[in-house]
């Protein structure tokens, strides 16, 4: 039998039961803050983490959970990057729009299509219940 516990709100507690509604996970993908905040670890992703994906996405991975990634965790992030950069390369216009999001300006010398792919791979990783919620 499973146990669930419900809150209403009139107490404090601990921890946040797990839920299979979308809406936080919406709100962490498209939230202007939190798009921001993503394109704001992607420029640390570029700038500190190596110059490979895999090298980036190890260092991420650390930097965000305090723990390095599994290899399936490195190939899913990869396949994710690779799709993203090839995305915001064929359209340039998106990738402009994107890294626009927020009031802190994209910086001028990073290329477009690759910071919006970083970016999607910091909110992928930043939308992972282990960041979202310290046990």
């Amino acid at each position: 039998r499973s146990f669930r516990i419900r809150t209403s709100r009139e107490e404090c507690i601990a921890q946040r039961p797990a839920s299979n509604t979308p809406v936080q996970a919406l709100v962490l993908l498209n939230d202007p803050s939190y798009v921001e905040a993503a394109r704001a670890f992607a420029e640390r992703i570029v700038a500190q983490g190596g110059k490979r994906p895999k090298k980036r996405i190890e260092w991420a991975m650390r930097e965000a959970l305090s723990r390095p990634p599994a290899k399936a965790e490195v190939r899913v992030i990869s396949k994710l990057y690779a799709a993203h950069k090839k995305q915001y390369a064929a359209d340039e216009a998106a990738a402009a729009a994107f890294i626009a999001v927020g009031q802190h300006p994209a910086p001028a010398d990073m290329n477009p299509a690759e910071l919006a792919a970083w970016t999607s791979v910091a909110r992928t990783i930043m939308n992972l219940p282990e960041f979202i919620t310290r046990f």
